[in-house]
């Protein structure tokens, strides 16, 4: 997911670079500053909206997310050889909360296709709703206390990153409680609590 948004910056920055210098040749030195300062300033706000609606993409339209309360990520390397991991926490409105405790399971089950799907690629899908407790799987296992932690499958792969310790005790209780729901995704695990009014979001690779 990282290495999508370095593509798309290093892009943006060749095209940037070469209008740079065709301007820095052909206007005034005053007008080629304020092209500059303008070119620079569009593109970080630019890059700051595509990065927000990338991470809102993981997460089912239909639970009408808009913002991000909490993100902690991290990447190691390029290409098919690279690593990374992370967190996202998304708020969740007390009125889809109220129609999830409403309907449970079945609300997941009928989920409506997502917009804009193509262009999403995987994001956003998921299959197999389940009700939390989180199960153990073959590279997740229970601890001593019978629960999951949150970091373990977060760090599978030997990369692992510094959870604000709020964030990690609330998930950790989440995934290892009844009330919420959950499924996979080609990448990630996406769980939803309708009592915490939250979204998780927890990926590696």
């Amino acid at each position: 997911m990282i290495y999508i948004m370095l593509l798309t910056v290093f892009v943006a920055l060749l095209a940037i670079l070469a209008l740079v210098v065709y301007a820095f040749n052909k206007l005034p030195r005053s007008y080629f500053f304020f092209l500059f300062f303008t070119l620079i300033t569009s593109l970080i706000v630019a890059l700051k909206i595509y990065e927000r609606n990338f991470k809102l993409s993981v997460v089912p339209d239909a639970l009408q997310v808009s913002s991000i309360a909490y993100s902690k990520e991290e990447s190691w390397g390029f290409g098919p050889g690279g690593n990374e991991a992370g967190i996202r926490v998304y708020p969740l409105s007390e009125k889809i909360s109220n129609q999830i405790k409403e309907r449970g399971i079945d609300y997941f089950e009928t989920l409506p296709a997502n917009e804009n799907q193509k262009n999403r690629r995987w994001r956003g899908i998921y299959d197999s709703w389940s009700e939390t407790p989180v199960k153990e799987e073959k590279y997740w296992k229970y601890d001593e206390g019978g629960r999951l932690d949150v970091y373990d499958y977060i760090c599978r792969y030997g990369f692992c990153i510094n959870i604000d310790e709020d964030v990690l005790r609330q998930a950790t209780d989440i995934i290892n409680s009844e009330g919420s729901y959950y499924a996979y995704g080609r990448i990630g695990l996406i769980v939803i609590s309708p009592r915490e009014n939250i979204v998780l979001y927890v990926y590696n690779g």
